[in-house]
């Protein structure tokens, strides 16, 4: 697809991928509508960007916040919702409340399946798209990350369900993966283990890039990153041997699991 004089909804706009992706799009000749919690970082990376763009201050995980930027997108015409915003938590499951798993599932999942159903409904008979940023580690369970598998795993079978519903029409939903990356929303305890481990940590940039690409191209199903990919295909086949890799590398990871009550991370 061409971005020109497209409106293009991105939630997480103000995190780092969320960042790089607003300012690709609005080099592609996009008019974006960006979507955060902080309204002072959203005027800051609006007005860097330039004309032609819009923000909404909005937390999409309650009623009046989606229906604020929804609202908005429909007075724009916006015909692509990019669900970037995520949380992530890395803990022991014991040590996890249940407010802060619920706090997961709301943004990580409930926020994006209700835009989506929201933004589809607004417009007419306008042509959307709507790509829900996933992760590495919603194909491939991950210790530590219980409450971020759970939604993540769930949201790329809500895109893949949804996708192949709606088959045929002219909307379509598209899922994008991408590994772990350099962004604030990765604790010291994180960068800590991907280093000690030799996991690869892609930049803002590259994903963004990676993003953006799969949208002008059109893929269901896009991601970033090897060996995660491939691991991703032979834990869906042979899930056993991604369990002895696993298990190997269990005490190492287990070691960087300093604070049972590790603060969420958001992008």
């Amino acid at each position: 697809m061409n971005f020109v004089d497209t409106t293009v909804v991105l939630t997480g706009a103000t995190g780092g991928i969320g960042q790089a992706v607003a300012k690709l799009l609005g080099a592609r000749g996009a008019k974006l509508l960006l979507v955060s919690r902080n309204e002072q970082q959203l005027a800051q990376l609006c007005q860097s960007l330039g004309a032609n763009h819009r923000y909404v201050a909005a937390d999409i995980t309650s009623e009046q916040g989606r229906a604020n930027v929804l609202n908005k997108a429909a007075e724009l015409g916006a015909s692509v919702l990019i669900n970037n915003a995520g949380v992530s938590q890395f803990a022991a499951f014991e040590s996890i409340d249940e407010q802060a798993f619920r706090a997961s599932m709301e943004l990580n999942l409930m926020a994006p399946v209700l835009l989506t159903q929201g933004f589809l409904n607004v417009g007419g008979d306008t042509a959307k798209v709507v790509v829900n940023v996933g992760s590495a580690l919603g194909a491939i369970g991950f210790p530590f990350y219980t409450s971020y598998c759970t939604s993540k795993f769930a949201l790329r079978g809500f895109t893949e369900a949804l996708g192949r519903e709606l088959a045929g029409s002219n909307d379509r939903v598209l899922y994008f993966a991408p590994r772990a990356t350099q962004t604030d929303m990765n604790s010291t305890e994180v960068n800590a283990m991907n280093k000690a481990l030799g996991n690869a940590v892609d930049s803002p940039e590259a994903v963004a890039k990676a993003l953006v690409a799969q949208i002008e191209k059109g893929t269901k199903r896009g991601g970033i990153g090897w060996p995660e990919q491939f691991f991703a295909k032979l834990n869906s086949v042979v899930p056993q041997l991604v369990d002895k890799a696993m298990f190997k590398k269990l005490k190492a990871i287990r070691q960087f699991v300093q604070n049972p009550h590790s603060q969420e991370q958001y992008r």
